[in-house]
C-alpha cells in the first residue's frame, strides 16, 4: 500500500520499524565481530538505497527506499549518499521466476555520476574522529519487524578479511524477495570501489521479506 498507492503518510511509521531493525542488526553484528575483544556498537560508514527508474518515480511520486534510508540516516546520524542510478525500467517483477529476475537485474543499475567520488571521500574520512556526520558529505540523501533481512553481498570482502579496515556500506530497500535487486546494486558498488582500490563490505537491510 505504501509502495503503490502513494500513502506517504506511512513513511514515519515504516521508518520507525526500520530503525528498530537496524538497532537489532547492529547488536547482532557487534556480537559476531567482537569475539574476544569488546567493540563499540556496529555502525556502517555510510548508507545508500535502491533507486527506481524515472518512469516509476513519476508514477509513484516518490522512492520508498529513499524515504526509508533518509529517515534511518537522520535518526542514526549516518551519512546517507546517492551511490546508484537506475539505467532501465525493468517493469513488474512479481510474475518472473528467480532466475529471470537475476537476469533482468544484471544491467539495471550503474554507479551515480558522483558515486565514485563519494566512495573515495567516505573512505578518506573513515577513522577520523567525528567523521560519521550526516552533514559532512555533499550528496546526502534528501531528508524529508517482520523478520528483517541483512547480509553481506557475496564477494564484498574479497579485498580484506578484516571488516574494521574495509569501507562498510549499508544498502536499503523496502522488500526482499529473491535478492536479485540488492545483489545487482551491491555488485555495482563493489565494482566501483574495486576500481578505486578501496576494500568494501556491503550489508543490506530491508523492511520486510515477501
Amino acid at each position: 500500500m505504501y509502495k503503490f498507492r502513494g500513502h506517504e503518510r506511512y513513511a514515519p511509521l515504516l521508518t520507525a520499524l526500520l530503525i528498530q531493525a537496524f538497532q537489532a542488526m547492529s547488536e547482532e553484528l557487534t556480537r559476531i565481530c567482537e569475539k574476544e575483544t569488546p567493540k563499540p556498537l556496529w555502525r556502517p560508514d555510510a548508507l545508500t538505497y535502491v533507486p527506481v527508474s524515472e518512469e516509476r518515480l513519476v508514477e509513484r511520486g516518490f522512492n520508498q527506499a529513499e524515504r526509508l534510508a533518509a529517515g534511518l540516516a537522520t535518526a542514526a546520524r549516518i551519512p546517507g549518499v546517492d551511490l546508484l542510478q537506475r539505467q532501465i525500467n525493468t517493469g513488474k517483477q512479481s510474475f518472473k521466476s528467480r532466475a529471470e529476475r537475476f537476469e533482468t537485474m544484471k544491467h539495471a543499475f550503474s554507479i551515480h555520476p558522483d558515486g565514485l567520488d563519494l566512495i573515495t571521500k567516505i573512505w578518506s574520512d573513515k577513522g577520523r574522529p567525528g567523521s560519521q556526520n550526516s552533514e559532512t558529505h555533499p550528496h546526502h540523501i534528501a531528508t524529508s519487524f517482520r523478520r528483517t533481512n541483512h547480509s553481506p553481498v557475496p564477494g564484498s570482502s574479497n579485498q580484506s578479511n578484516n571488516a574494521d579496515k574495509a569501507l562498510q556500506i549499508l544498502l536499503i530497500d523496502d522488500i526482499y524477495t529473491t535478492g536479485s535487486t540488492l545483489d545487482a546494486c551491491g555488485q555495482v558498488i563493489l565494482a566501483a570501489a574495486n576500481h578505486a582500490g578501496i576494500p568494501v563490505r556491503i550489508y543490506t537491510l530491508t523492511l520486510a521479506r515477501s
